[in-house]
């Protein structure tokens, strides 16, 4: 008999034929009907054909489509969808730019065929999703699991096992007699308790059971040691939800340490070699297009009026702490009077340093674009934890203890703090904490689709205009 696992390794394959197919469909209709007539087809054909492939295999690879992952959400979908898109793009006209008979497309061409794909591949991805959540609401493709012991992480892995589109077959659970009972949180009902923790090692024995969970190491007659022998035994896939530790280590990750595992205080995605990668050539791509086609205009625009409004330079830089804790020059278009304060006061609002001009610039975000220059020399990125004043980092970093957790990662023009309220002056520690803890969700928690929420929301906050942009 097939294993669950096999089946959805199966699955996760298919899945990976079927998106090159849709890829290399694309490509040939884009041929044959001339979709993209800044291509040169004629005699580079072969070309082309063979680099995009390479480029899309490639892509795949730093990619995982997850699709077949029983958690995975339409956004995470997408998310992944634009990843490859992305990554394919940069890699394809590189590789393009090598051959000399080859004209690479302008930056705009190469959006274009970027955003072909990704629809395409999106519907398709989607399209696929529907199928198989159709198939594990069935019964079909689905994990027989149960639970040992009970309490507020046992219901939380009840409760995506009780989803039926998750695939999951949940049996039942076992606990000691008078133990919180765990419930189906979408119907009500009672989770079947199966028995004691000490009828374990008979049920697994007698029945057939994909997957284990234990949220409480076995107690009395049954060792840990020997409830593993069985599910060894039985092929039966055993997984800790280590809910001692949960609330110290907030989303604990398990990390390979020599030859044994050891549990990590926060997840952090961008600790990833791929992701990182992956953010660095978004952050290249953006930063080197806005430098090379809009900035030059805002440039001229921000030029002339700061020269007729207000004397001094236009740019103003400042060191910052950055990425590791280290600092670098950070550069703004000068909003304020030249004084003495800009480096230990921050900006109040009907600040009297700010001219009328760089109220402006300020409300409208203007005052952030040189950062761009940040960007593409690698000291911020587009996303991120706001950078501070050396001063408030020597001031904040004394008052809260996780305050230098925030520079596990480069700092960014934009970031989730600021796109959730987070914005302005810290008039007291607890502005700044609640600053904090947004920076360290966004940390725990980064995708490449989540930074493209933030640049989207950033965007439409600037066009409304924020009111805490002083």
């Amino acid at each position: 008999m097939i294993s669950a696992f096999d089946r959805t390794l199966k699955l996760g394959v298919s899945l990976s034929v079927i998106d090159w197919l849709t890829f290399n469909i694309v490509f040939l209709l884009s041929y044959y009907l001339s979709w993209f007539p800044f291509l040169n087809w004629e005699g580079n054909f072969l070309t082309y054909f063979i680099t995009s492939n390479i480029a899309y295999i490639i892509a795949l690879q730093f990619v995982t489509i997850s699709l077949h992952h029983r958690w995975a959400q339409p956004a995470k979908v997408l998310s992944n969808t634009s990843r490859t898109s992305l990554i394919f793009i940069v890699l394809y006209t590189s590789f393009l730019g090598m051959f000399s008979d080859v004209r690479i497309p302008d930056a705009v061409s190469s959006l274009f065929l970027a955003a072909i794909i990704f629809v395409a591949t999106s519907v398709e991805r989607l399209v696929l999703r529907t199928y198989i959540i159709h198939r594990r609401t069935s019964g079909r493709d689905s994990v027989k699991t149960i639970i040992l012991g009970t309490g507020s992480m046992s219901q939380k892995v009840a409760d995506v096992m009780t989803n039926d589109w998750n695939g999951y077959n949940l049996l039942g659970y076992f606990s000691r007699l008078g133990d919180q009972a765990i419930v189906n949180s979408t119907t009500g009902e009672a989770i079947p308790r199966l028995g004691d923790k000490d009828d374990i090692i008979d049920y697994l024995e007698r029945n057939h059971v994909d997957e284990l969970y234990i949220s409480e190491v076995p107690a009395g007659t049954v060792s840990f040691k020997e409830l593993m022998q069985i599910c060894d035994k039985n092929m039966i896939r055993a997984y800790y939800v280590p809910s001692t530790v949960y609330g110290e280590f907030r989303k604990a990750k398990v990390k390979e340490f020599g030859n044994i595992y050891v549990l990590s205080q926060y997840d952090e995605p961008l600790r990833d070699v791929r992701n990182r990668i992956e953010k660095r050539l978004f952050d290249i791509f953006v930063s080197l297009l806005f430098l090379c086609t809009i900035f030059p205009f805002v440039l001229i625009i921000v030029y002339i009026v700061s020269k007729i409004t207000m004397p001094g330079p236009l740019f103003f830089k400042q060191k910052r702490t950055g990425y590791d804790g280290r600092d670098f020059w950070c550069y703004k278009f000068r909003s304020m009077k030249v004084n003495k304060d800009s480096d230990t006061v921050q900006a109040v609002k009907n600040d009297p340093r700010v001219t009328k001009w760089g109220a402006l610039m300020r409300h409208t975000n203007i005052d952030e674009l040189p950062q761009f220059i940040n960007v593409l020399k690698g000291d911020m990125s587009l996303v991120g934890p706001r950078p501070h004043m050396l001063a408030h980092t020597d001031y904040y970093s004394e008052l809260i203890s996780d305050y230098m957790i925030r520079h596990y990662v480069k700092p960014g023009i934009t970031g989730w703090a600021q796109t959730h309220g987070e914005r302005g002056e810290t008039k007291t520690v607890e502005d700044m904490r609640r600053r904090v803890e947004k920076d360290i969700w966004y940390i725990e928690h980064w995708s490449f689709w989540l930074d493209i929420q933030i640049m989207i929301k950033t965007v439409t906050d600037a066009i409304h205009g924020d009111d805490k942009a002083y």
